[in-house]
């Protein structure tokens, strides 16, 4: 039977404070921000004389797991606030109001109900060796009285669930995508190998921080690693390399939309033989990654650069001619395959892949791969967020709908599945 480690943590206020790098609003609560309020959990007050190897090992098998799987209500944003509080060194000001400084807070609300739940997968065939750490951590959990900023306070419980019990649980399920580190600030923070170690030496250089009339700046937390969370539905971040089309002059190269499968051609050849002259190693190999090519198997792959020339749109004197190129990744890469064609196509010249393939004498001339330098708002009407979408260029289907709507409505969502677009991300 497969079972599930469940930590659960009821907020005893509607408010969270917990923030991400940056000041931004963190929610769900990161796994990492569980594992540190457990940890100080079992070593507060009193119980930090029953810290025992027992426990630090039970918190070991904890950081070495999967990302668990997050459960918790739908949780807006609320109205921001400043607070004043004292400043870590204001002993060494006299003056009551140089002592304070300010803290900026943006907390979240809880909606439909306060409890937070996390979810290990625990197979049968390490249910002898989990057994003792997960019993032990369930009993540690109820030592847990804060989650966030010391004002959330929170109590948790630990629990061991099956399936039918994890399915019955209340609030928006946030899956990891295991795998997929997040690049920059983005992404909640996650144990690894180390953290708890980490985590105690970081104390340690705290209590030791002030030695008389010297001060030592404590370290910092460097044992984690972030990973992107996200509901069923929604998709992850599809990175790409983005390019300008201009001539030797630095004008810009338009191609006419009925040339846009030639354009596309040219980019797949001029990437295929940077791929060829370089040591890169590629999902799959280059031949599928790059090229495209299917295996012998003939099953299909969504694993593969995608070559996308982008219609001048997004403002009242736009031509709808191509002046622009991205390549992308497949949903969920970690943006290394892009930075690498940015870096080896840049400043590299478009030309066709046969001599005479295309029609228009403008095509016959060489455009340049040029690396966008000011923000582009056609590229952010392609790139960026938004929940309502419209193709400017021709969708074409795997199939005739026959007139029919519904059969349309199916191939659409065929073409979706084989775009590698969740059809839970479609809203009516």
């Amino acid at each position: 039977m497969t079972r599930h480690l469940c930590i659960t943590v009821h907020f005893l206020d509607p408010l969270y404070h917990g923030q991400e790098d940056g000041g931004k609003r963190e929610w769900p609560p990161s796994p990492l921000r569980l594992f540190q309020a457990l940890l100080a959990g079992a070593r507060a007050g009193c119980r930090d004389r029953e810290w025992s190897e027992v426990k630090a090992k039970a918190l070991r098998w904890l950081e070495q797991r999967k990302p668990p799987v997050i459960v918790a209500p739908n949780a807006p944003p609320a109205p921001s606030y400043t607070l004043y509080v004292p400043n870590n060194d204001g002993d060494k000001k006299f003056d009551r109001q140089e002592r304070l400084t300010s803290k900026f807070a943006r907390p979240s609300r809880l909606g439909n109900g306060n409890a937070v739940h996390y979810l290990w997968l625990i197979d049968d065939g390490e249910w002898s060796e989990a057994q003792p750490h997960a019993d032990l951590l369930c009993s540690e959990a109820r030592h847990l009285f804060a989650l966030g900023w010391g004002i959330d306070m929170a109590v948790a419980e630990g629990e061991l669930l099956n399936s039918i019990q994890v399915a019955k649980l209340a609030g928006q399920r946030w899956n990891a995508w295991d795998g997929y580190d997040s690049p920059g600030d983005a992404g909640l923070r996650v144990p690894t190998h180390g953290t708890l170690e980490n985590l105690l030496h970081v104390h340690e250089s705290f209590l030791g921080s002030v030695d008389g009339n010297q001060y030592r700046p404590p370290q910092e937390l460097q044992a984690f690693i972030k990973i992107t969370y996200l509901p069923p539905g929604n998709l992850l971040p599809r990175p790409h390399a983005a390019f300008e089309l201009r001539s030797t002059q630095d004008n810009w190269w338009p191609f006419r939309q009925t040339e846009a499968v030639f354009v596309a051609a040219m980019i797949r050849h001029l990437t295929c033989n940077a791929a060829k002259s370089d040591e890169y190693e590629f999902p799959g190999g280059a031949q599928r990654y790059v090229a495209g090519h299917i295996d012998k198997s003939g099953a299909e792959t969504n694993m593969r650069f995608s070559y996308l020339p982008l219609p001048t749109i997004g403002h009242q004197h736009a031509d709808g001619m191509i002046r622009r190129v991205i390549i992308t990744e497949p949903f969920g890469g970690g943006s290394e395959y892009a930075a690498w064609a940015g870096h080896r196509l840049r400043n590299a010249e478009l030309v066709p892949e046969k001599e005479g393939s295309y029609r228009s004498n403008d095509t016959e001339r060489h455009a340049m791969l040029v690396e966008p330098q000011d923000e582009d708002t056609v590229f952010s009407a392609y790139v960026r967020p938004s929940l309502t979408w419209s193709s400017v260029t021709p969708v074409i289907l795997s199939g005739l709908d026959d007139c029919k709507q519904s059969k349309a409505e199916r191939l659409f969502f065929k073409a979706m599945r084989q775009a590698g677009l969740p059809v839970e991300a479609v809203e009516d």
